[in-house]
């Protein structure tokens, strides 16, 4: 085993370098051959064309047309168009070239497509103001995707590419084109429907690791990149790094003065609820816009990804977004999903998401008839291990909630306490070890990355001996298992607890523990104390009184402080899994008070101190944890 420090010490530079920004970490390898139907095409670029916007504003886009692999000259003929709507710069996206992360893929080029790359309004070489996810963006993604289909070597039919903040855009500009638009189809990779939950906080526990690459990544990226974008212009790139500089007042700064005080954007309110992809599903249905996503099992919008699938799903049904998928319920291979054992970063690692593109796109965009849409179970599930199958609805018909108990001696059974059993002590304590799953998931794969580069492949992610309880954690695990459980869905923990201070924090592990007693972490969750309402209408239940999806309120109106020396009930939401543990294995639920560095209270510390918390799980008061296992 590694020391501590040296351990610690690549966990604060992966973090580091993850600063930079979650979109333009390291990709899987390009596609090096060209597509099946098509040759060899060569990339005939024109730089910074002016695409100006009716409210005046000048975006700036890198055109990358089918050319003459011997002569370079662009080939006749009309192609389809797609377009990477990116805050991160044309130019490292087409440097970083890989699975389009940025928006811009070269085997798209190379088999017969239009790539359009387009710098966000405040962005690159873009004027305007940038403003995270806000409506005049999605104006401004409808005008480019009007302005793509109008190009004089398009066809008409445009689709949309990219990953992270470029996937999110696509889900708003395919909400605002309208119906009967050019924007046939799209393909986000790293998508939301909720930033809030999923980035800025995981139960209302402020997560440190990714919003500061949101605050600083962004400014730092937008005010450097002009320069890339208009090396022969300089003045022009100075002025745009100037006007971008000047957001980081109403968005970086005002983010950051909120994350250090609890101000209003630390609770999830209007401003939020604006930029929450889920609210404009129906009308990407009602546009007719086909959407494959891919999510990783590892990434940090991990939990949001299926519920993007559901909630497509339900509104080409009729049915409400947020409500779990009715077993049986049709279906359109309209709207697919590929989630793997990825993290941000490393989307779609081993697997070639660029010949997945092609299909989609030579399917909504060329008319060609080549079986992706030829599916009745369009989620399509990669576990840990390579294993493989499809369903179609979420949360899985075929894997219903099974409810485990929280037991004395750290057992975890399907028994309930039948009377009197004593609680667990844990005291809080704001750090642990940052060598864990959640530091490389939220620090977007950087730290394996950084790990594996420097020979210690799997040292944070991989089987570790880890305490099964201290002064700070317990544990609770099953029996050795006699057959394998399959987790595929969402899973929820309900703790009754009492505590010393007026607020706390849990911080959950779900592990898989070999014989050999080392344990690999499957996935986790948290929750602040003061945060712990619930909206009942929108969670999920599980059996009895419990919850497999608890969706929490999360507002400012909604915190209450912990009442001190009382039993209070807290429903935990743990991202969902899609993991096989092994017979032989056990799984075991870990409660810390810390997730360090990915879960920092800043504001809440002083309520947080000197915090004792007793775990009670007897007959009058049982903790219990809701899984949904795979039959």
């Amino acid at each position: 085993m590694r020391s501590l420090a040296v351990r610690t010490t690549a966990v604060l530079t992966a973090v580091l370098l993850s600063l930079a920004g979650p979109g333009l970490a390291r990709q899987g390898p390009a596609r090096a051959e060209p597509g099946p139907s098509e040759g060899t095409y060569a990339d005939s670029v024109q730089r910074n064309i002016e695409i100006k916007l009716k409210d005046g504003r000048t975006l700036r886009a890198d055109v990358h047309s089918p050319a003459d692999p011997d002569t370079g000259k662009p080939l006749p003929g009309r192609f389809p168009v797609v377009i990477g709507f990116t805050p991160y710069g044309k130019t490292p996206s087409a440097l970083a070239g890989g699975i389009g992360s940025g928006g811009f893929n070269p085997a798209l080029v190379q088999h017969g497509y239009v790539a359009a790359v387009v710098d966000v309004p405040g962005t690159g070489g873009s004027e305007g103001e940038f403003d995270l996810f806000s409506p005049d963006e999605a104006t401004a993604g409808a005008e480019v995707v009007r302005w793509a289909a109008a190009l004089p070597n398009s066809d008409g039919k445009v689709g949309m590419l990219g990953l992270s903040y470029v996937a999110i855009d696509q889900l708003f500009t395919a909400a605002e084109v309208g119906p009967d638009s050019p924007l046939k189809a799209v393909f986000p990779m790293a998508a939301t429907p909720d930033p809030y939950r999923d980035l800025f906080t995981s139960g209302g526990a402020l997560n440190v690791l990714s919003p500061l690459g949101l605050v600083f990544g962004y400014g730092v990226t937008r005010t450097l990149t002009p320069f890339l974008e208009l090396p022969l212009d300089p003045m022009t790139a100075l002025t745009l790094a100037y006007q971008h500089l000047m957001q980081a007042g109403p968005f970086e700064l005002t983010m950051a003065k909120d994350m250090l005080t609890n101000g209003p954007r630390r609770y999830y309110d209007s401003w939020w609820a604006e930029r929450a992809p889920e609210k404009i599903l129906p009308k990407i249905v009602a546009n007719g816009v086909a959407v494959y996503l891919v999510g990783g099992l590892y990434d940090v919008f991990q939990r949001g990804e299926p519920l993007l699938y559901s909630g497509l799903q339900n509104a080409a049904a009729g049915r409400p977004v947020t409500a779990p998928m009715e077993p049986g319920q049709p279906v359109s291979s309209k709207y697919q999903l590929l989630t793997g054992p990825w993290t941000h970063g490393g989307m779609g690692a081993g697997y070639d998401l660029t010949d997945l593109q092609i299909r989609w796109f030579d399917h909504w965009l060329k008319g060609r008839d080549n079986g992706i849409t030829d599916t009745t179970t369009p989620m399509h599930v990669i576990e840990p291990g390579g294993a493989t199958y499809s369903t179609a609805d979420y949360p899985l018909a075929d894997a219903p909630a099974r409810k485990l108990y929280l037991r004395s001696g750290g057992r975890l059974t399907a028994d309930a306490p039948g009377g009197g059993e004593p609680g667990d002590s844990i005291s809080y304590t704001p750090l642990s070890d940052p060598c864990v799953r959640s530091t490389d998931q939220y620090a977007a794969g950087m730290l394996s990355q950084l790990l594996e580069g420097i020979g210690m492949p799997g040292v944070c992610t991989g089987p570790q001996s880890k305490p099964t309880s201290n002064d700070n954690e317990t544990t609770y695990s099953t029996a050795p298992l006699d057959q394998p459980m399959t987790l595929a869905g969402p899973i929820g923990v309900t703790l009754r607890a009492s505590s010393t201070r007026p607020e706390t924090l849990f911080a959950l592990t779900v592990e898989d523990v070999a014989p050999d007693g080392k344990s690999t972490d499957v996935t986790g969750g948290a929750q602040l104390g003061s945060l712990r309402a619930l909206d009942t209408a929108r969670s999920w239940r599980g059996t009895g009184d419990g919850y497999t999806y608890p969706y929490h309120v999360l507002t400012e109106a909604s915190r209450a402080d912990v009442p001190t020396g009382e039993d209070v009930r807290y429903d935990v939401e743990v991202r969902p899994a899609f993991a096989t543990i092994p017979a032989g294995h056990r799984l075991r639920l870990r409660i810390a008070t810390a997730d360090f560095p990915h879960l920092v209270p800043l504001a809440d510390l002083p309520n947080l101190l000197g915090g004792k918390y007793t775990i009670a799980h007897d007959a009058a008061r049982p903790s219990s944890i809701e899984l949904s296992v795979r039959s």
